[in-house]
């Protein structure tokens, strides 16, 4: 029998990461580096900024947990909180999507954008998951920009999509394709591209959503593969004059400078890359040569960022704008990348019949939200969404998973509006209000039916928005003849 010749193996070392903070930081920034990370990462939170004024809602916090405020320095909606005594993820406005918890430089990309000029600004989210960088684009368009939230895993579309519910975003929609698609089915659409992409997570702290792991050099070469495209991808999908930001949650030089780096050199007269160091309060040069190459001149307008410059978690930004059409091959067709939303708009007088039965029972006028925000209903059965009134005509073929907000249902016996509804907009609300005493809030956050309450004049079975003492919004209740039904998601909990 023949032997088959073994041909050895090559080399794959597992990556260290101390080896880019030893070799490009100065004995002293090292140490003051390793000091920090003896430390825990500061919690720190983003505000909702279509919720709530974050001056008056940290102040209202501030008494009713005893928590201390400190602003991040590159994001006017972000704050740290230091020990607090009552965790934030516990809370009821954490659950109805007041704030976000997120590390604080993962802030730094979507705030990197100017919308000045941009009524409503096409934005594709490449790679979008969990979606804490979109929520955050919501907020700086103050939900008037039509944002597509692509992930191309499936089975992160569930996490992406609880988080635009929670946070009250109707301007979305969220698709489940592969980034580099996009750059050939929609090339020259979008104002505003951002590419969060995948990455090694070599940021040097371990946070909950980004914990360290070993990873090999073969890893890092194909993820760096991996990001030139999406990077492509998003130079070839904005318009002319369009922006696009490329960030990374790690401190490799192969998925940072190195990236950059072979985008200016591919499309020197397409692309230029803004310098966006004055966005910060402190410099956070980047790292113009490594490995014995010296990268394009720009790759010094982006932004590398170490922990132990602002407490953060390691992390990358740069900023490109787009001077010049790129080819992107062949035009892909958008269709037959199946799901897409089923149903359709309702009419003028549909429309104007279910403002009028929700001023009605609540007190609030939807008119004027669904004007600025260019909204319009959307009818699936019996489920009743506002949706981007952009979308259908702007991208017809696009193989949308879901789209807007779920306003509410009709049921035989009347209407339920939803909990994202009530979530966002219940603040505006001025009938069918229920008061909950103090005596019966732990029990009502825990998710249980409130027994032995004083009866409304309302009639059994309407649905109430309830607050506490304090006015805070928590949630809807349906008044039975025996108790307040809880209506808070189960997910909730």
């Amino acid at each position: 029998m023949a032997k088959h010749k073994q041909h050895p193996t090559k080399p794959n070392p597992v990556i260290d990461p101390w080896m880019w903070a030893r070799d490009y930081l100065s004995p002293l920034e090292f140490d003051n580096l390793i000091a920090l990370l003896e430390k825990d990462l500061s919690i720190s939170m983003r505000i909702n900024q279509l919720k709530s004024d974050s001056t008056t809602i940290t102040r209202k916090w501030e008494q009713a947990y005893e928590w201390a405020f400190s602003p991040i320095p590159f994001c006017g909606s972000g704050f740290w909180i230091a020990d607090p005594s009552v965790s934030p993820s516990k809370t009821i406005e954490h659950r109805l999507g007041y704030y976000y918890i997120q590390e604080a430089a993962s802030m730094l990309p979507p705030e990197l954008f100017d919308f000045d000029g941009l009524d409503h600004p096409l934005i594709l989210d490449m790679a979008a998951s969990p979606g804490g960088k979109t929520i955050h684009l919501a907020d700086r368009t103050m939900d008037k920009g039509l944002i597509i939230a692509n992930d191309a895993s499936r089975s992160r579309i569930p996490a992406l999509r609880i988080v635009l519910q929670n946070w009250g975003a109707i301007n979305q929609a969220i698709t489940n394709t592969q980034g580099e698609w996009y750059g050939r089915a929609y090339p020259d659409t979008f104002d505003a591209v951002l590419v969060d992409a995948p990455c090694s997570m070599q940021g040097l702290r371990t946070s909950p959503s980004h914990s360290m792991r070993p990873i090999t050099e073969n890893e890092i070469r194909s993820l760096a593969k991996r990001q030139f495209h999406l990077l492509e991808s998003a130079l070839q999908s904005v318009k002319i004059g369009g922006q696009v930001i490329y960030s990374t949650c790690t401190l490799s030089p192969h998925e940072n400078e190195e990236v950059v780096s072979r985008i200016l050199d591919k499309y020197s007269k397409e692309i230029e890359m803004e310098d966006i160091q004055d966005k910060l309060p402190s410099p956070a040069p980047t790292i113009t040569y490594f490995n014995g190459i010296q990268f394009h001149e720009q790759v010094k307008n982006a932004v590398r960022i170490w922990p132990h410059i602002f407490g953060t978690a390691g992390f990358f930004c740069a900023k490109f704008i787009k001077k010049g059409a790129i080819p992107s091959g062949k035009r892909m067709d958008a269709r037959g990348k199946k799901p897409n939303m089923k149903g359709g708009y309702l009419n003028e007088r549909e429309s104007h019949h279910l403002t009028d039965m929700i001023s009605s029972l609540y007190g609030f006028d939807l008119k004027n939200t669904i004007a600025n925000q260019s909204l319009a209903y959307w009818q699936y059965k019996d489920n009743i969404y506002l949706t981007p009134s952009q979308l259908v005509f702007q991208f017809p073929e696009l193989p949308v998973h879901s789209m807007g907000m779920l306003v509410g249902k009709y049921f035989p016996k009347g209407w339920q509006p939803s909990h994202e509804f009530v979530s966002r907009f219940g603040d505006l609300f001025t009938e069918n209000i229920y008061i909950l005493g103090i005596e019966h809030h732990d029990a009502w956050i825990r998710g249980e039916d409130i027994r032995g309450i004083k009866k409304t004049k309302e009639p059994t079975g309407k649905i109430l928005l309830i607050r506490d003492t304090s006015g805070r919004n928590l949630g809807r209740g349906k008044m039975l003849s025996n108790r307040l039904k809880n209506m808070l998601p189960t997910r909730l909990f």
